[in-house]
């Protein structure tokens, strides 16, 4: 990354130098040629004033005074003149001085000397290249020095800054990195310093952050579940056993109060299987919905039917209210299976009161909302009770509650149906259960 950035900033730096200077230098030829012009047109100009000036009409002839005039200005300035009368003659050549005889020359320019709307004569104007490339020389000298003290300078701070930027972004990336090792060996507990910039990288810190919860919480859980299957299988699978051990040492006789209690923990191992397998099909990515145009106001009804009719003892009143016919995209045996799970679990943690089920549809989604004025949930215990086998009642009394499974189960299918499902709960005073499903499409 170092070496990226290196690169990448002294490119830019480098590309960005090079054509400020070769504009500067079009710049600075350009201005330069039309100084040397102006200049050039300037000094023909009072070369012209002068010879007009000195020039007699009367007499067809200049004052001699103008010559030394014009040979101290081609000297100090370091051009040739050359005047010319009327006929063509050579009057003055600034040439034959002999500072001048072994030096180039530029290109001639001829203008006529005009008095009184008269030629008089004629000037010849060559500049010398001593001048112009003295100057450019000097010039270029000065430009490559500053050209290549500029250059070291650029590549010199390119270098000190992309150091910097890469260690201030490459540290934060190593530690992240480092993390990321050790979560794969196995350390979950390692962390990420976040500094609140509110930078990328630490919406990267972030993240992994979360990532690692999230798999220190699931060890937590995975543990948790093989004791728990441990707990579940263990105890019916230890009576059966001392039962029919008791059968074959012959302490105890076979009788059917006795084989019941076998069959019911058969039973229940049963159950536990049953439970299994919904689950594992539930959270099967590839699960396949049969899914049907279906009215969500008659599964709700049909799953209160289901359940009411199991604890009609109870006692409990339940209301199930329905205003318009609500119609959904989905598995009409999965989602009774859902509604049933959700108001089969008001009923068994509710002793007194009422159950209220309730159907409506806002913009885009059907909604149902399961409440009891049960027992009510702890706000430490909500975040997990979508997790296989979480009890918040540790006793796994089955008259109150079974394995933990159902709501893994309802969350899986509610997720397969594309919907949403969050529980609101007070200890002591109920829970409320929020189901949303897309609506028809």
């Amino acid at each position: 990354m170092s070496r990226k950035l290196l690169i990448s900033h002294a490119g830019v730096a480098l590309a960005a130098l090079l054509s400020i200077v070769l504009l500067v230098n079009i710049v600075m030829n350009v201005s330069f040629s039309q100084y040397q012009k102006n200049q050039e047109q300037a000094e023909i100009q009072s070369l012209l004033e002068n010879l007009k000036d000195a020039y007699h009409e009367s007499a067809g002839q200049w004052n001699p005074n103008v010559w030394m005039i014009i040979s101290h200005q081609a000297m100090v300035n370091e051009y040739i003149v050359r005047v010319y009368d009327i006929d063509r003659q050579l009057i003055w050549d600034t040439s034959q001085m002999a500072m001048h005889k072994s030096q180039s020359t530029q290109d001639t320019i001829t203008k006529a000397i005009v008095k009184g709307n008269h030629q008089v004569g004629a000037l010849e104007f060559q500049s010398l290249d001593k001048t112009s490339q003295s100057l450019n020389q000097q010039f270029l000298r000065m430009f490559n020095i500053l050209l290549w003290a500029a250059m070291f300078l650029v590549v010199a701070g390119t270098y000190l800054f992309s150091r910097y930027m890469a260690k201030s972004i490459s540290q934060p990336l190593l530690e992240i990195k480092d993390i990321a090792s050790r979560m794969r060996q196995g350390d979950l507990t390692s962390r990420v310093e976040v500094l609140n910039h509110n930078t990328e990288i630490d919406d990267v810190g972030r993240a992994l952050n979360h990532l690692a919860d999230g798999l220190e919480k699931q060890e937590q859980f995975r543990k948790t579940l093989t004791a728990d299957v441990a707990h579940e299988l263990r105890t019916p699978i230890a009576t059966i056993q001392s039962h029919l051990e008791a059968f074959q040492d012959g302490i105890w006789e076979p009788t059917p109060e006795k084989l019941q209690v076998c069959h019911d923990q058969a039973l229940r191992l049963v159950r536990l299987i049953s439970d299994l397998e919904n689950l594992a099909n539930a959270e099967n990515p590839m699960i396949q919905l049969k899914t049907e145009i279906v009215s969500l106001n008659e599964i709700v009804e049909e799953s209160l039917n289901i359940v009411s009719s199991q604890f009609w003892q109870k006692g409990l009143s339940s209301d199930l209210i329905s205003l318009n016919n609500v119609w959904i995209t989905g598995d009409r045996s999965r989602l009774v299976q859902v509604f049933v799970n959700l108001i089969s679990n008001a009923y068994k943690y509710t002793s007194s009161g009422r159950i209220q089920i309730e159907v409506s549809q806002e913009k885009t989604e059907a909604v149902v909302i399961v409440s009891d004025t049960g027992m009510g949930i702890t706000e430490e215990e909500l975040p997990y009770i979508f997790e296989r086998f979480y009890r918040g009642e540790k006793s796994r009394n089955r008259k109150t509650g079974g394995a933990g499974i159902g709501l893994a189960v309802v969350k899986a299918i509610v997720d397969a149906h594309s919907g949403a499902i969050y529980i609101e709960s007070e200890i002591h005073k109920g829970t409320t259960v929020h189901v949303r499903l897309p609506l028809v499409r």
